[in-house]
């Protein structure tokens, strides 16, 4: 600092007053980057340090092809990236989308990837055809989309605006957003019923779980949750009976009946690891994989017996703080992505051990696989 006044005393009170303003500017910097950080490692936060700091726009370099691990040359394995704004489909391609990209998710016929992109509000869309992204699309949505789920019969996509407090519903045959449906704050997770056009929405901030038909584009129920839940990742059973919700703030798996949801049907809950993030089914209906950011870990749920009391029978450490993921088509592996480890890792479904990790990438954000 070292201004000095014509006075010694005047002196050090200008060099008190600047540490005095140094040492608030540095407390509101790292207070600013940690509720940065808490958001971001939470899956929902924008990944932008510093206040009113100036960027220089720097054209970025092609983005590198990230690799395909042997054990998964069956399927294709695509991944968000938010710190880059990439989605990499491994071992084939890396598309630039946005500054900042979030969701994955799959049109029913499993033909096109949609992608949310967090930092221009959209919906994209890429055909797959041999793992590579071709005939880009997109839709407008509300602030901060998340994630997505598309009807049975790929009329409609309902988007999460996590910002916006809605939903947002795309026509796909004309690429517009024909109904945005509010909702309770901070809706995130979005999975569709078996029915093919109901959804059920969770809503981190407004600590309630709602249901949707998305062809009339209306809420037909909710479940509220006590203030202190947080509903983050969604799951249903194989028949869509019991629906499955991680507690973010608690670190708990909740089990609700949704055969009439309107009667708020709480059944059952039980632990797992800290800050329970997204939640993935095995497809043959009989286990449930929960990313655990808050403690590095996967816990492999076992409803197998019954749908309706799940109990956790085994937890894989991985790699960073752990967000998304997704069981290959065949059951036989889990990928998961490593958020601030900035790592994918494979899990062995036989064995709950991981056996490869993926690196090369700078904050992965969630998964999905198909079919080679």
């Amino acid at each position: 600092m070292g201004l000095r006044g014509r006075h010694e005393q005047g002196g050090e009170s200008v060099r008190s007053a600047r540490t005095r303003n140094s040492s608030q500017t540095r407390a509101r910097g790292w207070l600013t980057l940690a509720l940065t950080l808490t958001l971001a490692l939470a899956g929902c936060g924008p990944l932008q340090f510093g206040v009113g700091a100036r960027h220089t726009p720097v054209a970025p370099a092609a983005p590198p092809t990230i690799p395909l691990p042997p054990m998964l040359g069956a399927y294709h394995v695509f991944t968000t990236d938010l710190l880059t704004g990439a989605v990499a489909s491994l071992g084939a391609q890396t598309v630039s989308v946005s500054r900042s990209v979030h969701g994955l998710g799959l049109s029913s016929d499993g033909q096109w990837i949609y992608v949310t992109d967090v930092t221009g509000n959209r919906l994209v869309a890429y055909r797959i055809q041999d793992g590579r992204l071709t005939d880009q699309r997109a839709a407008a949505t509300g602030a901060y989309p998340v994630h997505m789920v598309e009807t049975a019969d790929q009329r409609y996509i309902a988007v999460t605006n996590f910002y916006g407090a809605s939903i947002s519903i795309i026509s796909t045959q004309t690429w517009r957003v024909i109904k945005t449906v509010a909702t309770p704050p901070g809706p995130h997770s979005i999975v569709l019923a078996p029915d093919g056009h109901t959804a059920y929405v969770g809503c981190y901030l407004g600590h309630a779980v709602v249901a949707l038909d998305i062809t009339t584009q209306t809420l037909t129920g909710s479940v509220a949750f006590p203030a202190l839940i947080k509903p983050y990742g969604l799951a249903l059973s194989r028949d869509g009976r019991y629906l499955y919700v991680s507690d973010n703030f608690g670190g708990r798996l909740y089990v609700v009946d949704v055969a009439d949801v309107a009667a708020q049907r709480l059944l059952t809950s039980l632990p797992i690891g800290k800050s329970p993030a997204l939640i993935a089914r095995a497809p043959d209906g009989r286990t449930l994989y929960v990313a655990n950011g808050g403690s590095r870990s996967v816990s492999v749920v076992d409803i197998s017996a019954d749908p309706a009391a799940p109990r956790v029978i085994a937890t894989v450490a991985v790699a960073g703080f752990p967000h998304g993921l997704a069981v290959t088509p065949d059951g036989r592996y889990v990928v998961v992505a490593g958020t601030s480890s900035g790592k994918l890792s494979v899990i062995d479904t036989l064995t709950s051990q991981v056996i490869a990790t993926v690196g090369g990438l700078r904050y992965p954000n969630d998964v999905v696989i198909t079919g080679a």
